[in-house]
Parts: C-alpha cells; sequence; structure tokens
C-alpha cells in the first residue's frame, strides 16, 4: 500500500514541489492548504488536498480525526507551512511557533504522531557565522530577525518534546522556478542596477529548489531522527560572485553601486513607512537589512553528505536552469 505523507503550505514555492516529488516517488499525497490558497502549481489529479486551520485547535482536531477514519494514519509529515514576511513581526510568532506547537499537541491528542515529522526551517534560525567560519548543525544558534527566532523557538519546541520524531531541515537561501524573492535580484540586475549593501564580499551561500527538495526527502527516508540538517549547494559564494554569474548569464551590463550600511538604514525606515500605506511588505526593511548586513552565511553540510546528499546544482548552472524558466513564462525578457 501507498504510504501517507501530509505536505503543509503545499501552494507555497518549496511545498509545490516537494508535493511533485511525494507524486512522483508514489506516496498517496496530501496537501495542506487554506480554502484561499492559489493552487496553480497543484493540479496533478493524485493530489488529495486538505484544509487546515492550526490557528484553531478544535478545527484542527477534527480534520485530523476525520482524516484518520478515512484514510489511517500519516508515515509521514513535511511541516512547510509559514510566514517568511510580514508587516506586523509579532505574525512571525504566531505562525512560525504557536501554529507548530499547537500542530504537533493536536497530532499527539488525536494519537496521529507519525513515522517522521520533518519540520522546514531556515538557516535563519542559526544566524551569522563567526568570522569566514562556516555555519554548522552544532553552532550556538543566535539569530537576527524576529522570522530566525520564530523559527527558533519552533526548533526548540521539538528537541524538548520527548519522544516525538522529527527532523528539522535548515536550508540557506533557496531559489528556482517560480520563487518570487529571487526573482527581485534577477530582476534588478536585468534592468542594469548593481546593489550592494556595506560591502561586495559577504559570504552567501544557495540552494536550488530541486536539491532542496531531495534533500528533504532523504532525511525523511533516512534513519536519521532528532536532529537538525544544514542544506546548501556545498558551495560558498561571495555576493559579488554572485551578481557576476547573474550578468553572465543575463548578458547584462550594470551600473555597481555600495550603499554604505547607515543609508540602507534610512532607506529601510523610509521603505517600511510606504509599506505601512500599502499593506505591503517592502523587499528592503531592517530585519531584512540584518541578514543583508552580516559578513558570513556560508554553511557546513557535513551531516547531510554523510547520508549521500549530492547536489545537482551548482549556482552557475541553476541560474541557467531558473532563468530560463523566468524567460519563458515571461517574467523576464
Amino acid at each position: 500500500m501507498k504510504k501517507n505523507i501530509l505536505i503543509t503550505g503545499a501552494s507555497g514555492f518549496i511545498g509545490s514541489f516537494l508535493v511533485e516529488e511525494a507524486i512522483r516517488r508514489n506516496y498517496q499525497t496530501f496537501a495542506g492548504v487554506r480554502a484561499s490558497s492559489n493552487r496553480e502549481y497543484l493540479g496533478d489529479p493524485g493530489i488529495h488536498f486538505l484544509e487546515l486551520d492550526f490557528g484553531n485547535y478544535d478545527s484542527l482536531n477534527n480534520k485530523l480525526t476525520q482524516f484518520a477514519n478515512e484514510f489511517g494514519r500519516f508515515d509521514y509529515i513535511i511541516h512547510t507551512a509559514g510566514l517568511t514576511k510580514t508587516i506586523n513581526k509579532a505574525d512571525f510568532d504566531v505562525v512560525n511557533f504557536e501554529n507548530t506547537k499547537s500542530f504537533v499537541r493536536s497530532l499527539q491528542e488525536t494519537n496521529l504522531v507519525p513515522d517522521k515529522f520533518v519540520f522546514i526551517s531556515s538557516l535563519a534560525s542559526y544566524g551569522p557565522g563567526t568570522g569566514s567560519a562556516p555555519i554548522t548543525s552544532t553552532n550556538v544558534q543566535r539569530p537576527l530577525t524576529e522570522y530566525g527566532k520564530s523559527k527558533l523557538r519552533a526548533e526548540q519546541f521539538l528537541q524538548d518534546n520527548a519522544g516525538f520524531p522529527y527532523l528539522i531541515i535548515n536550508p540557506t537561501a533557496v531559489y528556482g522556478p517560480r520563487d518570487k524573492d529571487f526573482y527581485f535580484l534577477l530582476k534588478s540586475i536585468a534592468n542594469h542596477l548593481e546593489l550592494y549593501i556595506g560591502s561586495s564580499e559577504q559570504l552567501l551561500s544557495f540552494v536550488h529548489v530541486n536539491d532542496l527538495v531531495e534533500a528533504i526527502f532523504l532525511g525523511m527516508e533516512s534513519a536519521s531522527v532528532n536532529q537538525s540538517l544544514l542544506v546548501s549547494d556545498m558551495e560558498t559564494y561571495t555576493s559579488k560572485n554572485v551578481n557576476r554569474l547573474i550578468k553572465k548569464n543575463l548578458n547584462s551590463k550594470t551600473v555597481s553601486i555600495v550603499v554604505p550600511s547607515p543609508v540602507a538604514s534610512v532607506f529601510a525606515v523610509f521603505s517600511e513607512i510606504i509599506g505601512q500605506v500599502r499593506g505591503k511588505v517592502p523587499v528592503v526593511n531592517r530585519e531584512r537589512l540584518k541578514e543583508f548586513k552580516a559578513k558570513n552565511w556560508s554553511v557546513d553540510c557535513t551531516d547531510l553528505a554523510g547520508l549521500g546528499y549530492e547536489p545537482k546544482f551548482k549556482l552557475e548552472e541553476g541560474l541557467v536552469h531558473t532563468i530560463a524558466w523566468y524567460k519563458e513564462h515571461g517574467w523576464i525578457k
């Protein structure tokens, strides 16, 4: 019989790719979505949709119980649902921590604890590396942002929950087809503007969404449990090298501007004021600026490599693949 897998946040960038991979691997796949979720990339007829309200504990218990009565328990759960940007910083804690805690407790109360609960966190829960040393899973976690702090609280809750079979995935910056955050950087360079904040020598790491999905399933299907796995393409880049690769792939010439950190801080304040009026989160805000200014986001993937992880996309190859998709879908010319 097919194993049951639930992927929450299934309509999101990473979630939609996870659903496609679960279908490909012949899981009976349940896509956890909100009633208002955009299902543009969830068109496979093999997908079962499950509307879950993590903010309503009684409703969540009822939905899980109804599911179990019809299909049995979930063998695996990949909890991708989360909040990455918001005007109200308190929302990070509600969505990323409180909702995760409610979900886990509901699974326990309804006796539906899966074989493994995979929590998709972020490198932001660790904060930047010290000096030029890459971030490892044993680093003391010192997140810079409210987003990172909310993810860390959820991780600590799982770690303190004795007997609950979790696996924490901490990806670095994720890019690939369908992603709108990385698209902003590509669009800027396509428009001939190359911006740096403070320095062009920031150490960065990336992972293509296809490699992240492979890493998640590798960890999920392995014997690894109750640990954290950091994910990147196992390379380190400088921000200048990243932009050079993008310019090469876009065949674009740019004007290079290094914005001093104090100037960027003032700009971020004004961007937030405008964002409040428009009801939108600006790309450059004071929270994100903390990450832009940090000097080292390189990653050590030793633990994941020990499971056999071999990324297929280094950044240059991944950019070719991603930019081709953007062009095919009319996102860039």
